[in-house]
């Protein structure tokens, strides 16, 4: 009798959602399946730190957050301070995979000793109740990868960790290279960004022509995307006629847009922490982050 109740009740919630044209993908289940999102950001130089300063004093709520990590890094005390707080993290695996080149970035030869270096030291730490994804590369487009070799660094990871959520960032802005063919195969997912939009919403901006490229080039079945969005205040915002205060509503135009696109599981903010001319959100205008609070309870469960 429980076991019809759980299959109706499910079978229900599968109805409603607003994805029910979509089959529902494993590694998306929380989104396909129960409504759920991500949301959080980047930039977090201190677990601590960070925590403290998204949560108690500026009360948004977040369920994920980046880290960046070398293939000998033990991050074990990074996972135990973020998942404590109810974070689940990212992971940034550019460095362990590929190797920094110009013109163009190339997957290492000896990829998969030092992806099994890395994965020895934090293999304890790497499951789906600890980690959201996996990013194979944060700006594929950019350092120039192939997509044969995303692929197969994908498919290694996978071997490895196939409970484990793969993703490929895109950005694009000026300078960026163009992205119109084929995607990568092996990803479970991709995330991307087009600063500097004021109006995302607006059919006619470039975060729309982006996010519909997306949309017609993953494969729907298992594929998903979250969305990269304006928690820093850069030169660039300026030039396009972007004030620090007008980053606050944008950050809810993103967040409407998330809850609106079925294809779409989150987004992350970039940046916590600023760096060199590029103020993160905890040194803009605190009325960005009030508006990134209710950005936040959009997507996610708020008191």
């Amino acid at each position: 009798m429980r076991r019809k109740s759980l299959a109706a009740t499910l079978s229900l919630i599968f109805l409603l959602s607003p994805v029910l044209t979509l089959t529902a993908s494993a590694h998306w289940e929380f989104h396909d399946v129960f409504g759920q999102y991500l949301f959080g950001y980047t930039g977090v130089e201190s677990a601590y730190e960070y925590e403290n300063e998204v949560k108690n004093i500026n009360h948004i709520k977040t369920n994920v957050t980046t880290l960046s990590s070398e293939w000998t890094t033990n991050l074990s005390g990074d996972f135990n301070l973020h998942n404590g707080a109810g974070n689940k993290v990212a992971i940034f695996l550019d460095n362990i995979l590929f190797q920094s080149d110009t013109p163009a970035w190339y997957l290492r030869p000896d990829y998969r000793y030092v992806f099994d270096y890395w994965y020895n030291i934090n293999k304890a730490y790497l499951t789906p109740d600890r980690v959201a994804f996996l990013i194979i590369s944060s700006e594929a487009n950019n350092a120039r990868i192939p997509n044969a070799s995303i692929d197969t660094a994908t498919a290694y990871v996978k071997s490895k960790l196939p409970s484990l959520p793969t993703v490929v960032g895109y950005g694009f802005g000026d300078g960026a290279v163009d992205v119109s063919g084929a995607l990568p195969v092996q990803p479970d997912g991709f995330a991307f960004w087009r600063y500097a939009t004021l109006h995302p919403e607006d059919p006619s901006s470039q975060f729309q022509q982006r996010l519909n490229y997306f949309k017609t080039h993953i494969d729907v079945s298992r594929q998903r995307l979250i969305i990269v969005f304006d928690a820093h205040f850069a030169p660039y915002h300026l030039s396009a006629g972007i004030t620090q205060d007008m980053l606050g509503p944008m950050a809810v135009r993103y967040a409407n847009i998330a809850h609106s696109e079925p294809l779409v599981v989150g987004m992350v903010g970039f940046t916590w922490q600023g760096f060199g001319d590029t103020l993160g959100l905890r040194d803009v205008a605190q009325g960005v982050r009030d508006y990134n609070r209710q950005a936040s309870c959009i997507l996610l469960p708020c008191p």
